[in-house]
């Protein structure tokens, strides 16, 4: 830096150069002539480096004001809150998986709270917080955010119904839940059911009269429902039926399959829904085999649902010598319809099911769910044996 500050090393003001000799000039003027080459480099280096700052600094004051625009800094915003305790009555719904920020969102567009850092500030607040569930609430107008928090935790404010449709379920049991949960009552629940045009149920599942709710079997789809308080026992029904045709086309399932799948799914269900994925599609190989053999099913799970009995393995001898399209003792075909909602993995059993010698199965220890398959029946009998020495350990 001293070449473009201090002048340059060697001095331009020597002494009389008449005085030097030819090759002193030369060395002179080369010396002169390095040091402006110097001062030049010096000179391009000082700009570039004003240039990059002013850019960076440019960029630097850009973005941080970006970033600490962004910010809560203490401001009006977040000390906007109602100081409640609020009037009349408003409904927001929380939806599945919303977070804080969006619950408050959902909050300010109701005018329940007056901004979102408050909600989240008295949500954070809260160590029960996480605990709010998706549905319909009423809450009131311009409540405190500390307030509105609570009203999201007590159940009682909730305007929903919660109703779980687990695998294995018969139209029979999901009947009786949704006229426990909702308070529809069970006449105006059936009669819409045998409406099936209104209900959406495919023509492939009316195998009985459309007052035989047993088509239903298999087409209410599993999972837990959120239904308003002005939903209509149609719409409740539409919307299970929906999610099973839904997920079969999501599976691809032919619709001229669509039956057959379901039912087989649904014994699988009832049979082996304890099992792993690739132990159910070994069951549906099994039951793919014997009807490919010409064999009979006798899967106990439907005689149990002939009589509405508990679903273990073991049937009378008197409920299997009953007469019935469902009696698999009796019929070397499946069922004319499912007898419980599958899962999607019972369904998926189904449709990966592989070859295999096996033509019989039994779980031998429902504790831990060990269940062992056979070629022939004489060894199937001597897993049996093992099944009925855990019956007998339990009295």
């Amino acid at each position: 830096m001293n070449d473009l500050f201090e002048g340059p090393a060697v001095s331009d003001q020597p002494e009389d150069e008449r005085q030097l000799s030819r090759a002193e000039k030369r060395a002179l003027r080369e010396a002169r002539r390095r040091a402006a080459k110097r001062r030049r480099r010096a000179l391009v280096a000082v700009v570039v480096a004003l240039a990059v700052l002013g850019v960076g600094g440019y960029l630097a004051w850009n973005r941080g004001a970006d970033f600490f625009g962004g910010l809560s800094l203490g401001g009006s915003e977040a000390a906007q809150d109602f100081p409640g305790p609020g009037t009349g009555e408003v409904r927001v719904t929380v939806a599945q998986g919303a977070t804080g920020t969006a619950i408050g969102q959902e909050l300010v567009e109701a005018n329940v709270v007056a901004s979102v850092p408050a909600f989240i500030s008295a949500f954070n607040a809260n160590p029960s917080s996480g605990s709010i569930q998706p549905g319909t609430y009423t809450l009131r107008e311009e409540m405190s955010s500390a307030r509105a928090v609570e009203f999201l935790l007590d159940t009682g404010n909730r305007t929903d119904f919660l109703v779980d449709q687990r695998p294995g379920t018969t139209v029979e049991d999901t009947i009786a839940r949704i006229v426990s949960v909702t308070g529809v009552s069970e006449e105006d629940l059936r009669a819409a059911m045998v409406d099936v045009a209104a209900t959406g149920l495919p023509a492939e599942a009316q195998v009985f009269p459309a007052d035989d709710l047993r088509n239903y079997e298999g087409w209410l789809a599993t999972k837990q429902y959120q239904f308003s308080d002005e939903a209509t026992p149609t719409e409740m029904i539409a919307e299970m039926v929906a999610g099973t045709v839904t997920m079969l086309d999501e599976l691809g399932v032919p619709v001229e399959d669509r039956q057959r799948v379901l039912t087989e799914a649904s014994i699988i269900q009832r049979e082996a829904g304890n099992l792993d994925a690739e132990q159910q599609a070994l069951v549906a190989g099994v039951i793919d085999g014997r009807l490919e053999d010409g064999m009979r099913l006798q899967m106990d799970s439907t005689v149990h649902y002939m009589f509405g009995t508990s679903p273990d393995a073991s049937t009378t001898a008197d409920q299997r010598a009953t007469e019935s399209p469902y009696n698999t003792y009796l019929n070397s075909t499946l069922p004319p319809t499912a007898i419980a909602a599958p899962s999607r993995t019972a369904i998926e059993a189904v449709l990966n099911a592989p070859e295999t010698p096996y033509r019989y199965f039994v779980t031998v220890n429902p504790d831990t769910g060990e269940t062992k398959f056979a070629e022939t029946n004489d060894e199937h009998n001597v897993n049996r044996r093992e099944y009925q020495a855990w019956l007998d350990a339990r009295g």
